[in-house]
């Protein structure tokens, strides 16, 4: 149970605590304090336990409140926030990196960290200035082993690579004991870790589970009668030896109990107790509809004979798919043993067998949970699931204006991540202007526009684009990043002296934009004026995007370093843009290897990336054609 002013309030459903329920938060004394020592020592810590054991709460109840003074980032998700539209996501990067830096930076426009490593990130944002280390944690990283769309799977390398480096970090991550091989299998990663790195997550003791029953009780005047918490703890810890309460199970009690008791002044004794077995077969059953409504089209009786087939001795699992499974793993209902074997919790397996199932009205769920099942969905590759909950969610979305402006946004990333540009579009505008309705929400809205205006250029729509950015700018004057996306929108339509006026205007503002000094340097190159150019590019080591780096190839060919620059030309695939390929040509052409020249722009005049060349490009590259 936990509690937030007055009547203590009951912890409901399967929401892990937060950092701001610390003062709720349990029985998880020594785990916290030994999670926290081993985070400060070490490069990298792994917390990992079943589902349910409450890792998340631990993090962000328990860990978090005792390094006040330490410089702290907020907790990391490879999961995209729903405040970043997919418009924004980087082609030529990975998309979970950029989710990560962007759950890391809340309160930045995403588009300042697109193309960055999670190092270079550190360094230019995130250095402690007394050179502390900086405490960083990922929860539920295994969402970063998830394939994903135009996915290349490189967060781990890239969390590797700021392990190995001298930053002063300290990493620490939140995993699930079934994906903990597949996290293990990652040699450079393990490389970092020791018999002091892991830290399993077990479920409570018998003194812990009492102390998560009581402590929330002590503020509120409000206590157990003797031998009344004994008698709970006792009922959810039989079935193991020894004697183990799963936190899951915990609250789910204690949330029934205090329905049940809310209100009297008396101290809760035996006969207030609620039907445990009753209560983990309601909690089971609420689980199962959810998982057959969005996996086996509402079959719940299939599920429950599946599910009665599989507890039964040496019962296969046959007919459980692996999205049924992992949706039943994540609600606390199955869990992944070896060989990712799935099997029911001991203290489930008895009221579920019994089958105290009661009949009752489904409830329907609230639009804003359908949405978020609809992104996690869409995260785990299921279209089809994630396009019903969300059509769900706008069904009973009509009074919230403010969750209609989400669920646009949403739509927009779905028709974008299918590539239907303008369906995107149509989506992120409708969201814009529901949420331009609403006070505060400016850098919302400046957001959305940044994400229009990328799919403009890549649709070679400038002049719609320019009008879409300018009025991003005008949402979030001073955000340089936004003002960057604007100045390529007019590098695009062929206005070169307007881009690099408003890339000087955003670094007048902030000198150390790495967007805005970036596109200037790349700019720059490509009018050539190799010069300021590589004073830019210089300043925006090293060089993380093939883009940067050829033209920086290519001023360095203008400049005279002809043999530096082709050695500089990055790796070319057929992922190559235009732009890249078209600075790698122009290089080959100053070396005098002019056949590569032509083959490089020709390559450039036939990319179909989305980023295209600009007209004025395309024609420096018809040029090299015909030469």
């Amino acid at each position: 149970m936990t509690s937030s002013g007055g009547d203590p309030k009951p912890y409901v459903g399967l929401r892990p605590f937060h950092r701001d329920d610390r003062a709720a938060f349990f029985g998880r004394e020594r785990e916290a304090a030994e999670l926290v020592r081993r985070w400060r020592v070490n490069r990298l810590t792994i917390l990992h336990g079943p589902p349910g054991a409450g890792k998340s709460s631990l993090l962000a109840a328990g860990a978090l409140p005792r390094l006040d003074g330490s410089p702290v980032l907020p907790v990391g998700s490879a999961l995209r926030p729903q405040s970043v539209p997919a418009g924004l996501i980087p082609r030529d990067g990975d998309a979970r990196v950029f989710a990560l830096l962007a759950s890391w930076s809340p309160h930045e426009i995403p588009t300042e960290f697109s193309g960055l490593t999670i190092s270079a990130y550190l360094r230019r944002y995130r250095r402690s200035p007394d050179g502390r280390p900086v405490m960083a944690a990922i929860d539920q990283v295994e969402e970063g082993l998830v394939p994903g769309p135009a996915e290349d799977g490189h967060l781990l390398d890239q969390l590797a690579d700021a392990l190995d480096g001298d930053l002063p970090f300290r990493l620490l991550l939140v995993v699930s004991d079934e994906h903990l091989a597949a996290l293990l299998d990652h040699v450079r990663l393990r490389e970092h870790v020791t018999e002091d790195t892991l830290y399993a997550l077990g479920p409570l003791d018998v003194p812990s589970a009492l102390q998560a029953c009581r402590g929330p009780l002590d503020g509120y005047g409000r206590e157990f009668a003797p031998g009344a918490a004994e008698a709970l703890v006792d009922d959810l810890g039989s079935g193991s030896s020894p004697p183990a309460v799963e936190p899951v199970h915990l609250q789910a009690v204690c949330t029934a109990l205090w329905a049940r008791v809310r209100g009297q002044a008396s101290p809760i004794t035996t006969a207030d107790l609620v039907d445990t077995d009753q209560v983990l077969a309601d909690f089971c059953h609420a689980q199962i509809v959810e998982v057959a409504h969005d996996h086996l089209h509402g079959d719940v009786d299939k599920l429950v004979a599946l599910l009665r087939q599989l507890v039964a001795e040496d019962g296969p699992a046959g007919g459980l798919t692996a999205p049924v499974v992992r949706a039943l793993a994540e609600r606390h209902v199955l869990r992944l043993g070896p060989e990712r074997r799935p099997a029911m919790p001991g203290r489930l397996v008895r009221p579920f067998l019994r089958g105290k199932f009661r009949k009752r009205e489904e409830e329907q769920p609230p639009a804003a949970d359908q949405l978020c099942a609809a992104r996690r969905a869409l995260h785990h590759g299921l279209v089809e699931l994630a396009a019903r909950n969300v059509d769900e969610a706008m069904r009973h979305s009509a009074d919230d204006a403010r969750l209609r402006a989400r669920i646009e946004s949403f739509l927009g990333d779905m028709a974008y991540l299918r590539d239907d540009l303008d369906e995107a579009l149509v989506h992120y505008r409708r969201s814009a202007q529901l949420f331009d309705t609403f006070n505060g929400a400016g850098r919302t809205v400046a957001t959305l526009l940044t994400a229009i205006g990328r799919i403009l250029i890549s649709q070679g729509r400038f002049d719609a684009a320019i009008g879409e950015l300018n009025g991003a700018v005008r949402r979030s004057p001073d955000k340089p990043v936004i003002q960057t996306e604007l100045a390529w929108a007019l590098w695009y339509r062929g206005m070169d002296s307007g881009a690099v006026d408003v890339l000087d205007s955003a670094l007048a503002r902030k000198g150390d934009s790495l967007q805005a000094l970036r596109a200037r340097g790349e700019i720059l190159s490509d009018l050539r004026r190799p010069r300021p150019a590589l004073l830019d590019l210089d300043r925006v080591r090293p060089h993380e995007r093939p883009a940067t780096k050829a033209a920086y190839a290519f001023a360095l060919a203008l400049s005279g370093d002809v043999s530096q620059a082709v050695r500089v030309i990055p790796p070319l695939d057929r992922e190559s843009d235009g732009p890249t390929l078209l600075r790698a040509a122009r290089v080959m052409e100053v070396a005098g290897n002019l056949t590569e020249a032509v083959r490089l722009a020709r390559r450039a005049r036939q990319s179909a990336g989305r980023r295209p060349l600009p007209p004025h490009l395309a024609a420096e590259a018809d040029r090299l054609i015909r030469s």
